[in-house]
């Protein structure tokens, strides 16, 4: 591996041990500042029906509900931090490295799918005690999503590839 190539892998390695160590931080103190201040979920959800309560236990209920999101990033994240090991030790066209791509795009397709359906619950949960026909339950698709989706099947089929050349240059080092 070229010595500037080399030099991004580590740091891409650090940058994923970073967000590893410092996203779950970021979700609890966002939480906490949450539940003091409900007034964000005004900002965050635009067009709430009248008369919508805003609550610190609404406040940490939406937060909950969001940080479910944290599973997936921080599966990918393990799975970079992993993968820029393998390559840091020239390990570059193995089947150990087209696992983890691959499992890198399943954790983001696993995450799009979440991105879909937890606004929905997050609108949900605002509404809930609303009067009859003022409660809210509502699917979007961004175009922030389905990039993350396509990007993922990407990765996917990229480390399906990888595995299938790993395979045929193991194969051609037997035949030398």
């Amino acid at each position: 591996m070229p010595p500037h190539a080399l030099r991004l892998v580590r740091l891409l390695k650090w940058v994923a041990t970073l967000l590893l160590a410092v996203l779950p931080l970021v979700v609890i103190q966002a939480g906490w500042r949450g539940a003091q201040a409900p007034g964000w979920l005004v900002t965050a959800f635009p067009g709430l029906p009248q008369g919508t309560v805003l609550s610190g236990t609404k406040s940490t209920l939406v937060l909950a509900v969001g940080a479910l999101a944290l599973g997936p990033m921080l599966a990918a994240l393990w799975q970079m931090r992993g993968l820029f090991a393998h390559y840091a030790k020239g390990e570059v066209l193995t089947p150990a490295s087209a696992r983890r791509i691959r499992a890198i795009g399943l954790w983001l397709a696993v995450l799009a799918a979440i991105q879909i359906l937890l606004p929905s619950v997050q609108r949900f949960v605002l509404t809930w005690d609303n009067p009859p026909g003022s409660r809210e339950v509502s699917i979007a698709l961004t175009s922030e999503m389905l990039w993350l989706a396509l990007a993922a099947g990407l990765l996917v089929t990229i480390g399906w590839a990888m595995h299938e050349a790993a395979r045929v240059a193991e194969e051609n080092r037997g035949f030398v």
